[in-house]
């Protein structure tokens, strides 16, 4: 059987892997973002190894689901999410918290967050619907504070599993 050019490329195009797009590669990258943390297994909840920080350097080695195994500075390999990788040589550092990105507007960068001073003439000018709008903000603020309390969040889940007896220490199996 004879295949003409066109065919021919049609038919190695679908027999042949698709070429690994930037977020799918394996080597260097670097984490983005601030609220992440390399664990034990493929899970945001279990086996908490440390907190990840911005910048910090890692060789991804492989990936399962929507975790990337890694190799960390320190040689130990650990899991964290893909979405908090990105190739290095695509890493432009950003403000990591408040202190910083205050540093930076001074500097003439525009974050879009008021200074206690501006939030109160704000207030002040629109009216007591504004002031509800932004106590709202701040309980949602209050609510998010877990998140930098991952470590001692996973800790404490992971000694309740363990005494209970659940998941990964139950004896069922």
């Amino acid at each position: 059987m004879v295949f003409s050019a066109p065919v021919l490329a049609v038919l190695l195009s679908l027999l042949l892997p698709a070429p690994a797009q930037d977020d799918d590669s394996l080597g260097p990258k670097k984490v983005n973002v601030q609220n992440a943390s390399y664990n034990k297994v493929p899970n945001t909840t279990r086996g908490y190894i440390a907190d990840a920080k911005i910048g910090d350097d890692v060789t991804v080695l492989a990936y399962e689901g929507s975790f990337a195994k890694v190799k960390r500075a320190d040689g130990t390999e650990a899991y964290i999410a893909r979405s908090a990788l990105i190739p290095s040589e695509k890493y432009v550092k950003g403000p990591s918290n408040e202190k910083e990105m205050g540093e930076l507007k001074g500097q003439g960068y525009e974050a879009g967050r008021f200074d206690p001073e501006t939030e109160a003439s704000y207030r002040k000018e629109k009216g007591p619907e504004m002031d509800k709008a932004f106590q709202s903000v701040d309980r949602w603020e209050v609510r998010q504070a877990w998140i930098s309390q991952r470590g001692t969040l996973s800790r404490k889940m992971d000694e309740f599993r363990k005494t209970g007896k659940l998941a990964e220490y139950s004896s069922v199996k």
